[in-house]
């Protein structure tokens, strides 16, 4: 409960430029296909869905700042056994996380009720913690290492928030100032896996995390 008050608190403070400034505000709900990249776990991408809330300052026809704060819940693979001679199946989790993006949007092209636009911007994600999906798997260990895969909950072993950095850049196209679709890549800039609360005695565990977007906007107040 007090990681979602924290991440409310942000949302607020950010809206307040927003509203002085007759700017829009809306809701987002889309798709995500999350991308782990770890020297010491094998893993595959795998979807999940982001819902949000989002408000704009227009500074022009052209250039748009769009905040965001989002619940984002993805699902990934981890590569493990029930044993560490058995053979290697898919073991699933979710990976929840609260993402607030600052985003300036350029419209290059504007044709009748339609706006074309190119987006750039930083994320701040916060919390990170894996969950397991089959608790009748929690005795499984993870590839290479033979991790637990309750190795994998960073927040909660560690009983903290964890704080990511992510460069995120897309295309965009409005519709009427009511409906807005992003197409978005987020590539991670820092590296989660400095959390874990697990060491390896072969190497230093470390990686950069990405994630695909595809979201829908709506509006409640267009120009």
């Amino acid at each position: 409960m007090m990681r979602f008050f924290v991440v409310l608190l942000l949302f607020l403070s950010m809206s307040i430029p927003t509203q002085a400034q007759d700017g829009r505000y809306g809701m987002t709900l889309g798709l995500t296909n999350y991308i782990t990249d770890s020297n010491s776990f094998f893993s595959k991408s795998g979807t999940g869905y982001t819902i949000g809330l989002v408000g704009s300052v227009d500074f022009s026809e052209r250039f748009e700042l769009f905040t965001e704060i989002n619940y984002n819940r993805h699902r990934v693979k981890f590569v493990g056994r029930e044993t560490e001679i058995a053979a290697p199946e898919d073991i699933k989790f979710n990976l929840e996380q609260f993402s607030v993006p600052f985003i300036l949007n350029y419209n290059f092209l504007i044709r009748n009720d339609f706006k074309f636009g190119v987006n750039v911007g930083p994320s701040f994600n916060f919390l990170y913690t894996y969950t397991l999906k089959d608790d009748a798997k929690e005795s499984y260990v993870l590839d290479p290492l033979y991790a637990s895969p309750n190795d994998l909950e960073f927040d909660d072993r560690n009983e903290e928030i964890s704080f990511n950095m992510f460069v995120a850049m897309g295309l965009s196209v409005q519709y009427d100032e009511s409906f807005m679709v992003n197409l978005r890549y987020y590539y991670g800039i820092t590296d989660p896996y400095r959390n874990i609360p697990i060491v390896s005695r072969v190497s230093e565990i470390t990686g950069k995390d990405s994630y695909l977007t595809f979201t829908v906007t709506y509006f409640f107040n267009p120009y």
